[in-house]
């Protein structure tokens, strides 16, 4: 085996192994996601994947470099930066995001084994500066009951106030319903009446304006391709798991420190024409005997991009701690950056910007986190 041929000295068969398995967590996600969304998903997924192919061929070609292994991890990164897109953005945004992420985030650094930041990460936080507006118009859609994965997004109605994804009437000539994603929603303050408590408040936005936590966790409350079903991201990261490729202690140093976050940042209230108002420790807040700050803690955990992150992108080698008590100190990171960016500041793509700082910090938690060897200087 040639020294330029990375990331590993043992074996072509490992490398493919690994390879197949985020494969099979990115068509896992993927395929939730064309089935909520049809054919504009796919088309997403079909620019991504073509653009990240080109570039990995020409790039081989003009380079007379050995090829081995590069293709599927091209296709993977493909994939992967279509699932962190919206359905009905423009293909230029595709196109932008999936060539920074193969070419800036992949190639140039050497190939797998050799990035520091995640090229998925790299790809989308580069198009939410340089497209943000473009990122957030145009609405979110999911196709209604009976036009899964057949259906066209493009002839949408917004669903009804209070209305049911699975039973509200569908007119004529409308395939799809137009909703607010759950981290939208959660990302502006809750509105107060007088007289009215925070926990009354909060307990009205839940049941009247956020989606069910079903849907939230299903995919019909809208989102990314790959965002948008977070049972699809449970899923892939089984997957994941049972090829050892992602730890339970990551994902639970991941899901403790969002947890924490959600229950213990102030959550924002705001009486019409006024400041907003912050209420600390959410979790704590109960409505006629109801937890409603339980529900916005689960709620805030399944939200966005939180579950793609913590149990998809997170298996990556290449960009996470080596270390037992590294990889734990790098998902409680993730998510507590996560929850943090979004609570505090209303970051869009939080998670991204996230999971990008925790791999700043990789090389140093390797450091501190190694096992020292007595005896040695």
């Amino acid at each position: 085996m040639r020294w330029t041929d990375p990331p590993h000295w043992h074996g072509v068969l490992r490398v493919n192994r690994l390879t197949g398995a985020q494969l099979g967590a990115a068509v896992l996600v993927s395929a939730a996601g064309v089935v909520l969304f049809g054919w504009y998903a796919l088309r997403v997924l079909a620019i991504s994947a073509a653009v990240a192919l080109l570039i990995e061929s020409l790039f081989h070609t003009l380079g007379q470099r050995s090829r081995r292994w590069s293709e599927g991890q091209a296709l993977l990164v493909g994939l992967l930066t279509a699932c962190t897109l919206p359905p009905m953005v423009g293909w230029h945004v595709v196109a932008t995001a999936t060539g920074m992420a193969v070419l800036i985030g992949l190639i140039v650094p050497g190939g797998v084994g050799n990035y520091l930041w995640h090229p998925v990460a790299l790809g989308r936080v580069a198009v939410q500066i340089l497209f943000g507006d473009q990122l957030a118009a145009g609405g979110h859609a999911v196709l209604a009951p009976g036009r899964l994965l057949t259906g066209d997004l493009s002839l949408s109605r917004p669903l009804p106030p209070l209305a049911d994804w699975s039973t509200a009437p569908l007119p004529s000539g409308v395939e799809a319903w137009q909703v607010v994603p759950t981290v939208e929603v959660l990302s502006v303050p809750v509105p107060l009446v007088p007289g009215q408590s925070a926990a009354g408040a909060l307990a009205d936005r839940i049941a009247e304006v956020l989606p069910t936590w079903w849907h939230t966790l299903t995919g019909l409350a809208g989102g990314a391709v790959g965002e948008a079903c977070a049972l699809a991201a449970v899923a892939a990261g089984l997957l994941l798991i049972s090829q050892g490729l992602l730890r339970w202690r990551t994902i639970l140093g991941g899901v403790g420190a969002a947890a924490l976050m959600a229950a213990t940042l102030p959550a924002y209230f705001q009486f019409e024409g006024t400041s907003a108002q912050v209420v600390w420790l959410p979790v704590r807040l109960v409505d006629e005997g109801l937890p409603v700050g339980l529900a916005y803690v689960a709620y805030q955990l399944t939200a966005g991009a939180l579950p793609l992150v913590l149990l998809v992108l997170m298996a990556d080698p290449s960009s996470t701690p080596l270390t037992r008590r590294g990889q734990v100190l790098f998902g409680v990171l993730v998510g507590g950056l996560t929850l943090l960016l979004r609570i505090t500041i209303g970051l869009p793509a939080s998670a991204y910007w996230a999971l990008l700082a925790a791999n700043t910090c990789t090389p140093a938690i390797n450091r501190i986190t190694r096992r020292r060897v007595f005896g040695a200087d």
